[in-house]
């Protein structure tokens, strides 16, 4: 650390000392933690969370398998890109279907229970 100049104002260095002492505090200040039995306000619930990865991957396993029943279909039968095509389409049409209805099955339930946080077991059927 340097030394201030010989000119300097001690008093306004030590004001400025002092502020900075003072954000410090401030920002060190302790965060309030959410209580247990307090809905989360801005997080997502761990049943979101599960929804959420269901859907990615109803939709990345559609494409996988549409894709490879295509290409599959493609080498045996030699109609070169059209089963690819064809089943790549089929496949995120059945990915997009599955994740639909995960997410009815999660509106509803949400519906009832009244709000979209974890409601402990319970699973997508």
């Amino acid at each position: 650390m340097t030394n201030p100049p010989k000119d300097a104002d001690p008093e306004g260095v030590r004001r400025g000392v002092e502020e900075m002492d003072a954000k410090l505090r401030a920002a060190r200040a302790p965060n309030p933690k959410p209580r247990p039995n307090e809905p989360p306000s801005n997080v997502m619930s761990h049943r979101q969370t599960s929804v959420a990865y269901r859907i990615l991957v109803d939709m990345i396993a559609g494409l996988l398998v549409g894709g490879f029943l295509g290409y599959w279909l493609d080498r045996w039968l030699g109609w070169a890109p059209y089963s690819l095509v064809t089943g790549l389409v089929l496949g995120f049409v059945a990915g997009a279907n599955n994740a639909w209805r995960a997410i009815r099955a999660y509106s509803k339930d949400a519906a009832v229970t009244g709000s979209g946080g974890d409601d402990g077991n319970r699973r997508l059927p």
